[in-house]
């Protein structure tokens, strides 16, 4: 058998009326140079000739010498009155069948013997029962007009009654082809009456009666060899092998895109080749450009054939080529890889060539994928590394360019559709940080200690006003004033006003720098937030100008401003600073001048100085002055002021705060703070609908191909813990010494993965239901928390502030993620996108993708794949499935065969309506026909 490309897609004619018909338009001797012309110039290239009630081997035969590169089928239409007047049905029947004895037997059964009313052309007709006994008899096939063809089974049979309905349904039993009229009846049939009725061809034809006007209303193609059994096929699966229109889309796409379609491979022995003891290769095969299925018993050199093309397309997956590698053609010291050379010829004309023992390429782009048994199974086994960045290559490619913006791949798509959500959460963190420093400032007063300090701070300064009291100097009468010496009253007054003067000025000056230094922090503050922002406004504004200059947006691509005080506040700063330290040299002095302090000094000495020279009796009355003055100072200083800390009225006011108003605003707080967790886990669940909207594409595609399969794949995204070491985290946090929830290490460890099992991150109320556990270790023991958590400020940043959760997109099958996946069930998820979502044009070969899969997976899930797989690229497929081969209905199949002696590898390729392809399909892929046909006896 000649090596051919199997099934290809041809225009052709089932419905066709020479001048033989009594009905032709044209019956000059012309006529069938016009019908072959005619059937030339519109790319036909297989009729069958349907005459009225005749079979006119002569012309048949002369038609086939007029246009030998033309199929002729022998056929026949005829009338029937089977629940009608005027049913029309046609017969096809073998080009190989003997002429001479199909149309003699026409003649004589059915013309002579069977038909009715048979003096006019007008009146004849048969039985339908005949009709199908003298078609199946001769192994014909049987077409009949339906849709809204005239003398159509839908035309002349109406189904206003059951009886009708049950004639149409008995008709179409041994139905091979409904032929209609227009292409919407095509739609109505799939609609309704496939629901009721086997799945059957249709096809529109020309029903041309005039060869100098042959025309169709749409083309009909057909994919399979140009013979009896290439249109049989049609039967069996109808929607692969026939399309109704200007192009199929499969071969529209092979002609649009020929440089990635390979038209030929080649290998072929170097003449100075080392081993002279096997040839193992010499061979030219053409490829068909949709479904190649490589069949062969075990070492026939399937693989051997992936792997040389794999080779060819420099494909980054050869490492795990199984026939090419170290271990087996290239395995030294005879390394055979070196002695063949293989040649890739493309659809578009294009050639490379190169050495089987090739191992570097000078290139990183692949012109194919391959995807051999090993690497498979290693991407199933790392399925968190490999398997996932497969996946999001696919979802990604399913994104609409417009949508892209300037990503480049899934994971910065997510982070560009996120950022809006990033920086909103942020500020949201940003204020939890704030609220746990407020409540852990709080929470050291909540404490027993503090309390108790602050009672007995105040029990301790209730006490000390109330000795101090009794402690009030002694009342000294003032002396007699004509005791006292006038210059040493006067000196005395003079310098207790200049002490009073001092204490004022110092006090006044102690404020100023006070107030300086407040000043001066809030300036600082002020000049940092402003640099920032003059930072982020230069980035802004080169951000617009870019913008501006990328897009010629002439009306932004103007100078932008803000004003800043930034200089004036600076020098403000600069001032404050200058006068901080006027104000500290007027209080403490320096080398060339006294101080207020050093000037209070020298006047306290200058007073005692005075009053040394008193009288004892002055003496005394100064004494108690001072005496006085100090107890009155140490009373304010007990008492204290509003603004005062350590003093008596601060304890009575936190006393009474801690009375009446500290759990009010401790609750408040925290109130305040779940109120931030729940907006921020919210904001994180905005994030489903972003990954929604990206993998929405891809979800359509596999309900379209899977459709309600129970175990279908499907995607869902949700909320899940992402931080793998957050147990850790947490009880690194909590000491283990304390009594309580996390007491033992053991103990906290198994708690918190219990914790942990029950949450559902994916439900708010749940994850709120773990913090407030883990919180526990604070609220049972809040006198022990600030020793128990180690790290107060950051433990409630971390709990609060969720960054251990995030939304990521799950992929599922049956319902079940991937990880509770077998290998192979893993398989079918990485063929499903690999062939049937991936939207690369490049073929594909894959090294049987079968293993470790059970065959009802096969056809229910990697079938249906494949077969939208090959309408978008070439796919070559090593198998030893008959569901791939067959159920995929391969358009080519190549045979591998290897002789046991010699080693030689050889290959015969056809379509499956080839007898030599099929035989072999069923002796490889059905262990023979006898061991078939057992099968099937046993399941009928």
């Amino acid at each position: 058998m000649k090596n051919t490309r199997g099934s290809e897609w041809h225009k052709w004619d089932l419905h066709l009326h020479t001048a033989s018909s009594y009905d032709s338009h044209y019956k000059g001797k012309d006529a069938d140079e016009l019908l072959c012309k005619a059937l030339k110039d519109n790319d036909i290239s297989a009729v069958a000739i349907t005459d009225h009630f005749k079979i006119d081997k002569d012309r048949i035969l002369h038609l086939r010498e007029l246009a030998p590169n033309i199929v002729f089928f022998p056929g026949v239409e005829l009338r029937t009155d089977k629940g009608a007047n005027n049913l029309h049905l046609i017969l096809i029947f073998s080009n190989e069948t003997d002429l001479d004895v199909l149309s003699a037997d026409f003649e004589a059964i059915m013309l002579r013997t069977k038909s009715k009313s048979r003096e006019s052309d007008e009146t004849i007709y048969w039985s339908y029962e005949d009709i199908v006994d003298f078609c199946k008899s001769h192994n014909g096939l049987l077409s009949i007009h339906a849709g809204k063809k005239s003398n159509g089974i839908d035309k002349e049979i109406s189904n206003a009654l059951p009886v009708k309905e049950a004639i149409k349904a008995d008709i179409a039993e041994f139905v091979d082809f409904f032929e209609v009229g227009r292409k919407t009846d095509i739609e109505t049939y799939h609609k309704y009456a496939f629901k009721d009725i086997e799945e059957k061809p249709i096809i529109i034809c020309s029903d041309c009666h005039d060869p100098r006007d042959y025309t169709v209303k749409e083309s009909l193609w057909i994919k399979g060899k140009l013979t009896f059994s290439g249109l049989m096929q049609c039967i069996y699966q109808p929607s692969e092998r026939i399309h109704i229109g200007t192009i199929p889309p499969a071969l529209d796409r092979v002609k649009k895109n020929k440089k990635a379609n390979i038209a030929y491979l080649e290998v072929n022995r170097k003449e100075n080749a080392k081993n002279d003891d096997v040839c193992w290769f010499d061979m030219k095969l053409p490829l068909n450009s949709g479904l190649v299925a490589i069949i062969g018993n075990k070492g026939s050199g399937k693989s051997a054939f992936a792997d040389i093309i794999g080779q060819l397309c420099k494909c980054k997956t050869m490492d795990s080529a199984s026939f090419l590698n170290d271990n087996r053609f290239r395995k030294m010291p005879k390394n055979y890889a070196a002695d063949y050379s293989a040649k890739i010829t493309w659809l578009d004309g294009h050639e490379e060539e190169t050495d089987l023992s090739l191992k570097d390429y000078d290139t990183t782009i692949e012109d194919a994928q391959y995807l051999p048994q090993k690497y498979i199974e290693e991407v199933c086994n790392d399925i968190g590394n490999i398997f996932q960045q497969e996946i999001n290559k696919v979802i990604y490619s399913y994104v609409d360019r417009t949508e892209r913006a300037n990503t480049t791949n899934l994971e910065e798509l997510v982070l560009a559709k996120s950022q809006d959500i990033n920086l909103e959460i942020t500020e949201k963190q940003k204020d939890v940080h704030k609220l746990n420093i407020q409540i852990i400032s709080l929470e050291k007063k909540k404490t027993s200690q503090y309390q108790e300090y602050v009672r007995d701070s105040l029990k301790k300064y209730q006490e000390n006003l109330e000795r101090h009291e009794k402690s009030k100097p002694i009342e000294v009468k003032k002396p007699l004033q004509e005791n006292r010496n006038n210059e040493y009253q006067n000196n005395l007054h003079k310098i207790n006003l200049e002490i009073d003067d001092l204490n004022v000025k110092i006090e006044n000056t102690k404020d100023e720098i006070t107030k300086i230094n407040l000043e001066l922090s809030d300036t600082q503050q002020l000049i940092l937030k402003m640099q920032a922002l003059k930072k982020e406004y230069n980035d802004v504004e080169t951000l617009v100008k870019e913008f501006a200059l990328k897009y010629n947006l002439d009306s932004i691509n103007q100078d932008i401003s803000i004003k800043l005080p930034l200089e004036a506040v600076v020098n403000y700063k600069n001032k404050l600073s200058t006068e901080k330290v006027i104000k500290q040299l007027e209080l403490n002095g320096n080398e060339l001048q006294k101080g207020l302090l050093e000037k209070l000094e020298e006047a306290h000495q200058k007073k005692e100085n005075i009053i040394s020279n008193s009288d004892a009796e002055e003496k005394k009355y100064q004494k108690y002055l001072q005496d006085l003055k100090d107890w009155d100072d140490e009373k304010r200083r007990i008492i204290g002021d509003n603004e005062s800390e350590e003093c008596l009225n601060y304890f009575e006011r936190e006393n009474e705060y801690l009375q009446n108003k500290i759990d009010a605003e401790y609750m408040g707080l925290r109130q305040n703070r779940d109120l931030l967790f729940s907006q921020i886990y919210q904001l994180k669940k905005k994030m489903i609908g972003v990954f929604e909207e990206i993998y929405s594409p891809v979800e359509v595609e596999i309900r379209k191909l899977l459709g309600e399969l129970e175990e279908t794949i499907a995607f869902e995204a949700e909320m899940q813990m992402i931080q793998s070491d957050f147990a850790e985290q947490v009880l690194s946090s909590i000491s283990q010494r304390y009594a309580g929830i996390f007491k033992g290490k053991a103990e906290a460890s198994n708690k918190m993965s219990k914790l942990l099992k029950q949450t559902d991150f994916n439900d708010e109320s749940s994850v709120v239901e773990l913090v407030r556990n883990i919180m526990l270790a604070v609220d049972e023991d809040i006198d022990n928390s600030e020793r128990k958590i180690i790290d107060k400020e950051n433990f409630y940043d971390f709990l609060y502030g969720l960054d251990y959760l995030d939304v990521s997109f799950k992929l599922k099958m049956g319902g079940r993620d991937l990880e509770e996946l077998s290998p192979g069930e893993r398989g079918i998820v990485l063929l499903i996108f690999y062939l049937a979502l991936s939207q690369n044009s490049i073929p594909i070969i894959i090294d049987q993708p079968e293993d470790n899969l059970d065959n009802q997976s096969v056809y229910n899930k990697l079938v249906p794949c494949i077969c939208a797989a090959k309408q978008k690229r070439q796919v070559i497929i090593v198998t030893h499935n008959p569901n791939i081969a067959v159920a995929c209905d391969a358009e080519q199949i190549i045979c591998c065969h290897m002789d046991k002696n010699t080693h030689t590898i050889s290959y015969s390729a056809g379509a499956i309506e080839d007898d030599e392809i099929k035989n072999n399909v069923v002796d490889i892929l059905e262990g023979t026909m006898p061991a078939f046909d057992l099968r099937r006896r046993k399941y009928v």
